[in-house]
């Protein structure tokens, strides 16, 4: 087997970190010097094709087939290439070129490709599967796998794929994600947790593998490591009023109420058109009992929130315990038509009418809240029963 030339390994170092126009001049080079140099035809075609040039690379391609016309990879890339310009027949030369022996990674990742952009993911796995066999452990086959099983419901595979992909390339985000998603859809919130707790402390300024360690550890409950992650967030996004909601959101649910209170309203000053913060500011303000506060935050959250039943509700609630029937009725009369299946909604407009003595009225209202599958929803609905002759 001939060296490859010096232009040919100067090219492919080029191209391997990144300098894609520079690794082009080297090929071009390499093949001005002798025409013949099938590895610089091969790399020039690969850097045409990741910058999207396709009938640069085809022609590439074309002259190292002129030069070497078994070469099965410039035969997948011509048929993948033509495939994409319109040319269906392609597909099954694709097919034809990933079944042959010798095929290599880039021949079976052509054929993956092509098939997955058409909707075959059956086939594309089985593609990728060769592609794997071909360059073993190789991580960004293993994230392609990893994600086709995710997408088909099997995380438990997908973990599988996704670890030796994560801890080939530990300083990537994407596959720290990745794998952790996938621990945590297989019920290992604790492994993924770990996962993603090292991987924030070896790429310290990654701000999406916080917004990823947010959401799991409020979902496990780690609210120490949820509030965190959300400080993280204000020193990465400064100036922004997210990560401070979400801080405040972490100590709301872990009972923290006061602190809870401070950074939603800071919030709020800080984006005034943001209805989430209000609302949740005002949920602070309910349960310190300062209804009258909470009322003014929650017409404001209800203003801006359209038809949106969280804030609706905490605002009928409000009304309800000032006896205030009539106003509830109000905001959750077009809440309830916009969306008939919120089982809070129902129940609230329920007790709406029969607070203004109107249990006829309560009663679609009663049975669509008995069927909930919130127990207290459910058993609420059960007591005013008696109330409107269910």
């Amino acid at each position: 087997m001939a060296s490859r030339s010096k232009y040919a390994s100067d090219g492919g170092r080029l191209m391997q970190t990144g300098f894609v126009d520079r690794a082009i001049k080297t090929f071009e080079q390499g093949v001005a010097a002798n025409p013949k140099d099938v590895d610089c035809w091969l790399g020039l075609g690969r850097c045409h094709l990741s910058a999207g040039r396709a009938e640069q690379a085809m022609t590439a391609f074309q002259r190292l087939l002129a030069a070497a016309p078994e070469h099965l990879e410039a035969q997948s890339a011509v048929a993948m290439i033509r495939l994409e310009q319109g040319d269906a027949s392609a597909l099954e030369g694709l097919q034809a070129l990933s079944s042959q022996k010798g095929a290599g990674l880039f021949v079976h990742l052509n054929l993956a490709n092509a098939l997955q952009a058409r909707g075959d993911k059956a086939g594309a796995e089985a593609a990728f599967e060769r592609a794997l066999e071909s360059s073993p452990n190789n991580p960004f086959v293993l994230v392609e796998l990893g994600e086709l099983a995710l997408g088909r419901g099997d995380p438990a595979k997908a973990a599988a794929r996704f670890k030796p992909a994560a801890e080939a390339m530990p300083m990537e985000v994407v596959p720290q994600q990745l794998y952790a998603r996938a621990l945590a859809r297989s019920g290992q919130p604790g492994q993924a947790l770990a996962v993603l707790t090292g991987a924030v402390q070896r790429i310290v300024d990654a701000p999406t593998l916080h917004d990823e360690l947010f959401q799991l550890a409020m979902l496990a409950g780690a609210f120490p490591t949820a509030v965190a992650s959300a400080r993280a967030l204000q020193r990465l996004r400064p100036g922004t009023p997210n990560p401070l909601y979400l801080e405040g959101l972490a100590h709301l649910t872990s009972g923290n109420v006061e602190q809870a209170r401070s950074l939603f309203e800071q919030t709020a000053r800080l984006a005034p058109s943001a209805w989430p913060a209000k609302h949740a500011w005002a949920k602070c303000l309910m349960l310190e009992k300062k209804l009258a506060e909470a009322q003014k935050l929650l017409e404001e959250a209800v203003g801006a929130a359209g038809n949106d039943p969280g804030p609706a509700n905490d605002l009928a609630t409000v009304y309800l315990a000032r006896k205030d029937g009539a106003r509830a009725q109000a905001v959750l009369a077009p809440v309830a038509a916009a969306h008939p299946d919120d089982d809070a909604t129902q129940l609230n407009l329920a007790l709406a009418y029969v607070q203004q003595g109107k249990p006829r009225l309560a009663l679609p209202h009663v049975k669509s809240a008995l069927a909930s599958r919130d127990r207290d929803i459910a058993e609420q609905a059960g007591r005013l029963k008696k109330q409107v002759g269910a």
